[in-house]
């Protein structure tokens, strides 16, 4: 069975690309990886998206049946990757687990100044570049990081993605 990396923290504080830095060092060892982000799952949802629509919690529920599906495969590490926060999230993430599966949670940080400023100069970005929403967004973070089960903590405005990713796959006892 793979082992779970759950990455999770506010926008724009280097999720993903920690997340890239994280599949590439296990490819190096010859290991398989697969990186599932929540966000693009919701995604999937067409005009006018995920969010009016109503679906967002749709798409936690779809993003960890898929993540609970690539567990079962011969992959060695399934990476999810998102805005996952609350214990609702939480169980719609693992939930659909195999039984015996652990999960190993990371939180990428950063102040909100860093991500808005990174957020705003990323063009591929759409909602999260608005200074409103991005602090809401990290506000909502804030309230609701007490509930996250953090094994490890890393601020991505401190290291760099590689930095952290080298310190999870030790971590996870891959290096």
């Amino acid at each position: 069975m793979a082992q779970l990396l759950v990455i999770t923290g506010p926008i724009a504080a280097g999720k993903n690309t920690v997340a890239l830095r994280i599949a590439e060092g296990l490819t190096a060892l010859g290991r398989s990886a697969v990186l599932v982000d929540v966000d693009d799952v919701a995604a999937m949802v067409a005009g006018p998206g995920v969010a009016a629509a109503g679906l967002w919690f749709a798409a936690h529920q779809a993003h960890g049946a898929l993540v609970g599906a690539w567990m079962e495969t011969a992959v060695d590490v399934v990476i999810a990757v998102g805005p996952i926060y609350t214990p609702r999230e939480q169980a719609a993430l693992l939930e659909p687990l195999p039984q015996a599966s652990a999960a190993h949670w990371v939180v990428i940080d950063a102040p909100v100044a860093v991500t808005l400023a990174r957020a705003q100069t990323d063009s591929g970005r759409g909602l999260s570049r608005d200074a409103e929403f991005h602090d809401q967004a990290h506000r909502r973070f804030r309230r609701l990081l007490p509930q996250i089960p953090a094994a490890q903590t890393f601020d991505s405005a401190q290291m760099s993605a590689e930095q952290i990713a080298g310190a999870v796959l030790s971590a996870i006892g891959v290096r």
